[in-house]
């Protein structure tokens, strides 16, 4: 790699955001020993999604910065400083994760206090500025450690070395796509999109493997069945996984651009087949949007089963499995998107979106109806991942003919767990609103996304930013996600769980949570207009500094 590089202002700011993304999204490792130390998994838990949730709005800005210099590969061809480039960003990615493993006695000091803060007094207490202060304070001091790199202590060391591969694959996903879209201009839609399927692997291979292992080493010492050492060991290891998998990201790009330029090619070229199939999608995005549901039948499952860790374990494989699901139709779309703009047919494109965004209604609909049946299937999840250990066992087990009747007695009559609409007064108000908002912009990110970058196809920097910048709209919603509903969610779980407060609050959350979700892929509709001029003028104020330096 060649130092000369970073003399470039922007490719080092790139470098060094990068950086920052990679330190704030490893801090889920610090809630584990946090919610050890207070008993406060859920809002534990939460705390880190914050910090999760700043790290992806980061995120935000540089990637759509990576695409300025592919635009500057349209009139220059240098593809190989391209590649340079972009190993430089995953040199910064792996500082940030150095960073975050060093200091993990610090952010579980920071974590400890802040879950207090938020159980005393929610979400708005965390802002004030004294506790700003005092939070930097306690951030300051290293919270002790009992255990030491190279010894195991009992956790198993496979889901380990699991971290470390799913580390390597997430890191160098989306910066492959960058560079593929350089390499097959007439396709760059579908290439950047194809980036969010290689870190959805990336990501089950967390929720499979590393997740669920580390929510029973937690769970099983909060009710001590297991040494408290285990969960500060598990976190240190993972610390230093996440650094030595980010760093592995430079062995791992070749073959992630390899993988990504063969799928571009190969989905690149079906655009018209899917744009005269549009109803297969729509089908698709009922499903996943079904499956996106399962988020609140989980924190019900949480309260019931009294294993808040290994509940939301549970639904991160479902999430993720959605995910992965939406990775592979959001590249169908990018298709579509590139199909339309070389047949000029860019005016049909937002009619196409908007029957995807149906999609979304009818499955939260269908996620609300189904609700009793979600809570009865996580209970089970729960049970069978408690006795068997790892979730592959739990899945291998549903394979087996005598598992299926314990599977078809999961199945409830559809309703809504005895709510009534009265009930809502119990739950915030504010926080149910913020549902509904932060559901509506989720749902237009991507199609809102394609839609502006397939608006702006002559200017290829423009367009490319455009498609990438996605990660606005949903960054926001997610942060808003992330500060809004999350918290509150989280304090009601624990609440409930500790006897604090009426068990039945949790089911009432979930309740209008869901009818709130329904609400917001409705309200989305709406939405799509503005959300995809927005990113269209974002863009093109990107690509303007970009294209004036050439």
């Amino acid at each position: 790699m060649n130092p000369h590089l970073l003399t470039d202002p922007r490719l080092l700011f790139v470098v060094c955001i990068s950086g920052v993304v990679s330190m704030l999204g490893s801090l889920n490792i610090a809630a584990r020993p946090a919610a050890v130390i207070t008993g406060r998994v859920a809002q534990a838990t939460t705390i880190s999604s914050i910090f999760f949730m700043v790290s992806r709005f980061a995120n935000m800005f540089y990637l759509p910065l990576m695409a300025g210099f592919v635009g500057a590969v349209e009139h220059t061809g240098n593809t190989g400083q391209l590649l340079q480039q972009i190993q430089w960003v995953v040199i910064g990615s792996s500082l940030g994760s150095l960073a975050s493993w060093v200091l993990l006695p610090n952010f579980v000091s920071l974590f400890c206090y802040l879950v207090e803060i938020l159980d005393e007094q929610g979400i708005r207490g965390c802002a004030r500025p004294s506790v700003m202060v005092q939070a930097l304070a306690h951030f300051c001091k290293r919270h002790p450690m009992p255990a030491s790199l190279g010894r195991l202590q009992g956790i198993p060391a496979g889901f380990l070395l699991f971290n470390v591969f799913a580390t390597a694959v997430w890191t160098v996903g989306a910066l492959s796509a960058v560079y593929c879209s350089a390499v097959f201009p007439n396709y760059k839609s579908t290439a950047l999109l194809l980036s969010g399927l290689v870190n959805a692997f990336a990501a089950i291979a967390f929720s499979v493997w590393v997740d669920p292992q580390a929510a029973l080493i937690t769970d099983e010492a909060i009710k001590e069945e297991r040494d408290a050492g285990q969960v500060y060991a598990a976190a240190i290891h993972l610390g230093a996984g996440n650094f030595w998998g980010s760093l592995m990201g430079l062995l791992v790009l070749p073959v992630g651009i390899q993988i990504i330029s063969q799928a571009t090619q190969a989905i690149g070229g079906q655009g018209g087949q899917v744009a005269g199939s549009i109803w297969t999608i729509v089908l698709i995005n009922v499903g996943l949007t079904v499956l996106a549901s399962t988020t609140y039948a989980a924190r019900v499952s949480a309260v019931i089963t009294r294993q808040i860790a290994t509940a939301l374990a549970i639904y991160n494989l479902f999430f993720l499995i959605a995910r992965l699901s939406g990775q592979v139709y959001g590249p169908l779309l990018g298709s579509t998107a590139d199909h339309m703009v070389s047949q000029h047919q860019v005016l049909q494109l937002e009619m196409l979106f908007r029957q995807v965004l149906a999609g979304a209604s009818l499955g939260a609909f269908i996620g609300l109806l189904f609700l009793p049946t979600f809570v009865e299937v996580i209970n089970q999840a729960v049970f069978q991942l408690q006795e068997r250990g790892s979730i592959p066992a739990v899945l291998l087990r549903c394979l087996h003919p005598a598992s299926w009747p314990t599977m078809i007695g999961c199945l409830r009559p559809p309703g809504v767990l005895g709510v009534r609409f009265k009930d809502i007064s119990r739950i915030p108000r504010p926080f149910l609103l913020g549902n509904v908002i932060v559901l509506a912009v989720h749902s237009v990110g991507t199609m809102a996304a394609i839609h502006a970058g397939a608006q702006l196809h002559d200017n290829h920097a423009a367009a490319s930013s455009a498609t990438l910048l996605s990660s606005v709209v949903n960054g926001v919603a997610t942060i808003m996600l992330g500060l809004v509903v999350d918290p509150t969610l989280a304090r009601i779980t624990d609440q409930c769980k500790q006897e604090k407060r009426d068990a039945s609050d949790i089911k009432v959350a979930a309740v209008f949570l869901l009818g709130g979700m329904l609400l917001g892929t409705l309200l989305s509709q709406v939405v799509f207009g503005p959300a995809s001029w927005f990113i269209q003028t974002c863009a093109v104020m990107l690509a303007t500094p970009m294209q004036a330096t050439r």
